[in-house]
């Protein structure tokens, strides 16, 4: 039977993109590289410290991370290779969580309980989200003007989207459980996120549409399935179970496969972008 075009795509990204993650003891992680169709992992970070949480740029060029190499949590961003590691956050403020805008100039970061954005140099820090509201785990749309994160304002951890300068803040989950680690796909029809179904205590992987409706879920794991990224051609997610494993998953839930070794203090996937997404105003055309 012929191949679709969506699954030429996916199998052509799975030769060449590479997963960032990060992996290692608590008080000493560090970041790592592996090609999507397997093969054995490159270690981009020597440091010291816990660095997590990488991020590509829009081009596949750079990576922006979280570190404590200087003893409080800021964001630098690093060649794909590992080189030229920079600090972006001033310093006396902390950094997590970053997520770059979709031309590259700009990055998004969680402070404690706060959302703030910044040039990619490090200049112009302002705050969209101060913490009397709670906000965290920021993503900004690969291929958009949207931001989506987490917000606890309502009692427990829930999904809220709004535009890139912090305005028309929308909520789009609303239950007794948590939803967290939102991602916009790359076209931004699509959020996937874990969450917990009713009377579990663990973690899967669901996808909804952007505006909310239409939640279904995509994994049935017995531990926590969390950090989910998209491929570039919207078709699969890459994540971590049970921080311990990195997967890959078709977004129907079919076809998963594990990516590393099983070895606790493996988490924080990031697909790299294939491609430049398509923006909004690419879309409307």
């Amino acid at each position: 039977m012929p191949l679709s075009i969506a699954s030429v795509l996916s199998a052509h990204a799975a030769d060449t993109d590479l997963i960032a993650y990060f992996h290692g003891d608590w008080g000493n992680l560090n970041i790592y590289t592996i090609p999507v169709g397997g093969g054995t992992p490159t270690q981009l970070t020597q440091n010291a410290g816990n660095n997590l949480d990488p991020e590509w740029s829009p081009d596949g060029t750079r990576l922006a991370f979280q570190s404590d190499r200087d003893g409080a949590d800021a964001i630098y961003v690093m060649n794909a290779d590992g080189s030229d590691p920079t600090r972006l956050s001033p310093a006396g403020v902390e950094g997590r969580h970053p997520s770059w805008s979709s031309d590259g100039t700009q990055i998004l970061y969680t402070g404690a309980r706060t959302v703030s954005i910044m040039n990619s140099d490090g200049t112009d820090s302002r705050t969209l989200i101060p913490a009397s509201l709670g906000g965290w785990n920021a993503k900004w749309a690969l291929g958009g003007s949207k931001i989506v994160f987490e917000s606890d304002r309502d009692g427990d951890a829930e999904i809220f989207i709004m535009n890139a300068d912090g305005s028309e803040i929308t909520q789009l989950t609303n239950n007794d459980i948590s939803d967290q680690h939102p991602i916009l796909s790359p076209d931004g029809t699509l959020i996937a996120f874990n969450s917990s179904a009713p009377g579990r205590q663990d973690f899967d992987l669901y996808i909804m549409n952007a505006d909310g409706t239409d939640v279904r879920r995509i994994t049935t794991a017995t531990d926590h399935d969390e950090y989910p990224s998209w491929s570039s051609d919207g078709q699969q997610l890459v994540y971590a179970y049970g921080n311990a494993a990195i997967y890959v998953i078709n977004i129907d839930g079919t076809g998963e496969r594990r990516l590393t070794p099983s070895r606790f203090w493996t988490a924080g996937p990031a697909w790299q972008p294939a491609e430049t997404a398509p923006t909004d105003d690419d879309q409307a055309e």
